[in-house]
């Protein structure tokens, strides 16, 4: 059975918190069928807002709301959400506002367009003081982060693909904001990832070690912003060498910031894999993914460059 988007699943979950808080608002901007928060207008009209294509309008009607004793909900496409309303954004983290920036067609979006494609937003939310940013690896995790957003006062960015991603967490999973999730113990090699990132290193590991002989040991981090340091300084100490792995441009990335954090506390090996200083491309997800080197293929080569 294939797993829903998690855009379906965000869509279904503004309607269960929309029934129980009822100052929050949604506001979109026309693409409402697309990030699915059409099912929260149906369900609460009087609290849905379409805005037209119009990010800047947006977010400035969002942090009146949010001024107001709201809790608005900004949805649209992540890199016009995050490109066009930056400066918006900014405000909104300069006054610790209370505001949900959920985006939808983050990374590869497919057959869209380069110009669609999200791969620089996490380098524009990451630099922002106060902002959580946070990528989840699947629906599960989707839900528990949501769930902590929604309950935590303050700006949150949470980046969602177009599509789905297949099931890595039980139903168990708890979320800890900033704390390194072990998905798999290791001792040689360590793979690192958000978002896809994490379902690719998971789902490689046990092929590669095989291959090389080697123990590889997988992280999950769905929060980019904040990290525990510490927490993550811990876990990466006994390996030999690090691979980060990525959805998005590897230039001021998410690597670019484990990188800061391993370099100071810990330095040893790293490599990196995600998209190098591109846009992108049109096509189907997953032959870009292959193309841009986002595959089990490409982890091996680099841990090749790592081990003795």
């Amino acid at each position: 059975m294939s797993e829903n988007s998690l855009r379906d699943t965000f869509g279904d979950f503004l309607v269960k918190i929309g029934h129980k808080n009822k100052n929050i608002v949604v506001l979109d901007a026309d693409l409402s069928l697309s990030t699915k928060t059409f099912k929260f207008a149906k369900k609460f009209p009087t609290r849905f807002f379409n805005m037209g294509i119009a990010e800047q309008n947006m977010l400035g009607t969002a942090l009146g709301f949010s001024i107001s004793g709201k809790t608005p909900v900004v949805s649209g496409f992540s890199i016009f959400t995050t490109g066009r309303a930056w400066e918006f954004i900014r405000f909104a983290c300069h006054d610790n506002l209370n505001l949900k920036i959920i985006t939808t067609h983050s990374g590869f979006v497919g057959e869209d367009g380069s110009t669609h494609n999200a791969l620089e937003d996490l380098s524009l939310m990451a630099t922002l003081p106060n902002l959580n940013v946070l990528v989840p690896s699947d629906n599960v995790e989707l839900v528990k982060i949501l769930e902590y957003s929604f309950n935590t006062k303050g700006p949150f960015y949470i980046r969602l693909p177009r599509g789905s991603f297949p099931k890595i967490h039980d139903d168990n999973y708890n979320f800890t904001i900033g704390k390194p999730e072990i998905l798999k113990d290791g001792d040689d090699i360590c793979l690192i990832g958000t978002g896809y990132g994490s379902i690719l290193a998971i789902n490689s590991a046990q092929a590669i070690e095989k291959k090389l002989k080697i123990s590889i040991k997988v992280i999950n981090l769905p929060s980019i912003k904040p990290i525990n340091d510490k927490s993550l300084v811990n876990e990466v100490k006994k390996v030999n060498g690090i691979v980060v792995i990525e959805e998005h441009n590897i230039y001021c990335g998410f690597g670019s910031i484990i990188a800061r954090i391993i370099s100071e506390n810990y330095a040893k090996p790293m490599r990196f894999i995600g998209i190098n200083n591109s846009f992108g491309q049109s096509g189907k997800r997953e032959t870009l993914l292959d193309a841009y080197n986002i595959n089990q293929r490409e982890i091996l080569e680099q841990i090749k460059k790592i081990i003795p």
